[in-house]
């Protein structure tokens, strides 16, 4: 259209003939080759209209012609094989992105809504946009022994955090079936990252163990920040032993890690998370108050308290995390009929009757 009006209303010195040479590079940019190919006819076309004067017998003139049209001919061309090109790795692109997107969902698998009556949310951030997982994982499991949870956050970030992220939570959906008490899972899952990770990789880690009609909870951290307590529109933090964190090879084989005993009531919301989120600065450097948040948001469900809690997250540091952030809520929606734990050795469990 442009060359068309320069036609029309632009001085004769004044020549753009020649742009018609980019109009199949420019849709060879976005669009499918076939329609590169017809934008190269039509710019073809409209450079025999403007210039019949090729047909003359100047010599130079024809060749001047001729030479914008074969131009246009080879950019057609070549745009066509660019776009080709292009589909082909695009298609190839999709289907690495749909295989390491299985893959991420089978190491990070959804978090069932409710067990029981014990409900669960989860909202998990990764610092890497084109990543749906990071260094921070988390699991709930139904077991012989209650419903045990895991939270955690690997050192480091990138391809490797995510290696470490799978071998801990191997290591964890194994125990937490076979170990009858939460601190024996504490231990066995130490034991394995020792074996796994180096010298200089840790897990900081919370587990969870929720028994069915005991109201009670058994809390147990591995360097990790404390859960928080939403009861009665209040926020506190669970006090629990800080251990050391898991893989760092320090701990000798037999000894044990402290487990707390906290109450749970219906209606109360525990919730677990990560450093990403109460570290999270915003331009003057000021932390994220996770605590304040969870007070202003403690009268909705727990699914929308967590939904304003990451929204706030988001707005306090201009939608750009830096590092991973994961949340877990954990609620208790009503008194459970009394469940005894099974009083099965390992030993039971490995060869049953």
């Amino acid at each position: 259209m442009a060359v068309l009006l320069s036609r029309v209303f632009a001085p004769p010195y004044l020549d753009m003939h020649a742009v018609l040479i980019a109009v199949p590079a420019v849709v060879a940019m976005a669009y499918r080759p076939w329609m590169t190919a017809v934008a190269g006819a039509v710019a073809l076309i409209t450079r025999l209209l403007l210039r019949p004067e090729m047909y003359s017998s100047d010599y130079g003139e024809y060749k001047n012609s001729t030479g914008v049209s074969a131009a246009i001919l080879i950019v057609t061309l070549f745009g066509c094989w660019v776009g080709w090109e292009r589909r082909r790795q695009d298609a190839r692109l999709h289907r690495v992105q749909s295989v390491a997107e299985v893959a991420q969902r089978a190491l990070l698998r959804p978090v069932p809504r409710t067990i029981g009556r014990f409900g669960f949310a989860v909202r998990y951030r990764a610092a890497a946009e084109e990543a749906s997982i990071g260094g921070d994982l988390y699991e709930v499991l139904e077991t012989p022994y209650g419903v045990r949870v895991l939270l955690g956050d690997v050192r480091g970030k990138g391809l490797e955090a995510v290696d470490m992220a799978a071998r801990t939570l191997g290591a964890f959906r194994e125990a937490a079936y076979d170990a009858p008490t939460l601190g024996e899972v504490g231990m066995r899952v130490d034991r394995s990252l020792n074996r796994q990770l180096g010298s200089e990789d840790f897990v900081t880690a919370v587990m969870v163990e929720l028994c069915p009609g005991e109201g009670t909870m058994q809390v147990l951290t591995c360097g990790h920040p404390s859960p928080l307590l939403v009861r009665g529109g209040t926020v506190g933090e669970v006090i629990a032993e800080a251990g050391l964190p898991l893989g760092m090879g320090l701990l000798p084989a037999a000894t044990a890690r402290s487990v707390e005993e906290v109450r749970f009531r219906p209606g109360d919301v525990l919730l677990l998370h990560t450093d990403g989120v109460t570290e999270a600065r915003d331009a003057s450097g000021t932390f994220y108050a996770l605590a304040h948040h969870l007070a202003v948001h403690a009268h909705n469900d727990a699914a929308a308290m967590l939904d304003a809690v990451e929204q706030g997250l988001l707005a306090h540091v201009g939608g750009k995390l830096e590092d991973d952030a994961a949340l877990l809520a954990v609620t208790l929606t009503g008194p459970l009929k009394k469940v005894v734990k099974p009083a099965r050795t390992l030993e039971a469990l490995r060869n049953p009757a």
